[in-house]
């Protein structure tokens, strides 16, 4: 993995840092200049170092690039002559998208728990049709409205890193393999357990749907297991493959299916 952050001059000074970051960010200077509240001369002259932003626009335009301020003051020396090409990937971006990544992740979770949720009500109001019938369809709604907000969750700003091949600072790769490390062992605790409560849970509910074992109040218990099981798992899996997303990026970007979708963006 290259942790190189620019490939052109040997010293980057802040107003080719905020040319870069703003192109990077798909934004003219006019854009620029209004989501901080100032001008487009003055946005031109920072970028052309000449003049210098107070330091309430310097936190903005790091909220902006999602850098942290000492980046955008610090002079980088960079390696020239690099050819590689990727999406740089700064500390606070990567943060930024393991936090939607995890946010969205109990959105997702959420909807998978409250729909095996729906077989509590089944089993409780067996002689109730229509306090069942009720249960299940809070349970289901409640399913659709975690999934459509999981759904708004996701900021598109995110969705290119798992379009380009990523580029990193050899501190903040370094950063992200320990956490990975630390945080696949958590996940593997939680998701080893709920895969095999889950295959109990199904093989209990599949032996009495079939008749094998006739419906008790115990298949309560069954039911929350069966639910928290596949949140558990959800959420687990979707954050390794998040940090996998980062730290292993070759991985992702030499499979067939990343090939095939960037050739495909090419030709349109």
């Amino acid at each position: 993995m290259s942790v190189k952050r620019f490939g052109m001059e040997e010293k980057m000074k802040l107003g080719e840092k905020i040319v870069k970051l703003r192109k990077e960010k798909g934004l003219s200077q006019e854009a620029l200049a209004e989501q901080i509240g100032t001008t487009r001369q003055a946005v031109s002259k920072w970028e052309n170092d000449q003049g210098f932003p107070e330091t309430e626009k310097l936190l903005q335009l790091s909220n902006v690039f999602e850098v942290s301020v000492d980046f955008l003051l610090k002079d980088e020396k960079t390696e020239t002559g690099s050819d590689e090409k990727g999406y740089y990937v700064s500390r606070e971006f990567a943060r930024g998208y393991l936090a939607n990544t995890k946010k969205t992740l109990l959105y997702l979770g959420a909807c998978f728990l409250f729909w095996a949720l729906a077989g509590v009500p089944w089993v409780l109001f067996r002689e109730n049709e229509t306090w069942r019938m009720a249960g299940i369809a809070v349970c289901g709604i409640l399913g659709v409205l975690a999934l459509v907000f999981g759904m708004f969750a996701e900021e598109d700003r995110y969705k290119i890193l798992k379009r380009e091949p990523l580029l990193f600072d050899y501190d903040v790769l370094k950063e992200l393999a320990a956490e990975y490390d630390f945080v696949g062992k958590k996940c593997r605790l939680i998701a080893i357990p709920s895969v095999s409560l889950f295959i109990i849970g199904f093989l209990a509910i599949s032996l009495t749907m079939s008749g094998t074992i006739p419906w008790t109040g115990y298949h309560v218990l069954v039911f929350l297991v069966f639910a928290v099981s596949l949140f558990g798992y959800v959420y687990s899996l979707g954050v390794m493959e998040a940090y996998e997303l980062l730290v292993r990026n070759e991985k992702h970007t030499g499979s067939l299916w990343f090939r095939v979708r960037k050739k495909f963006r090419e030709m349109l």
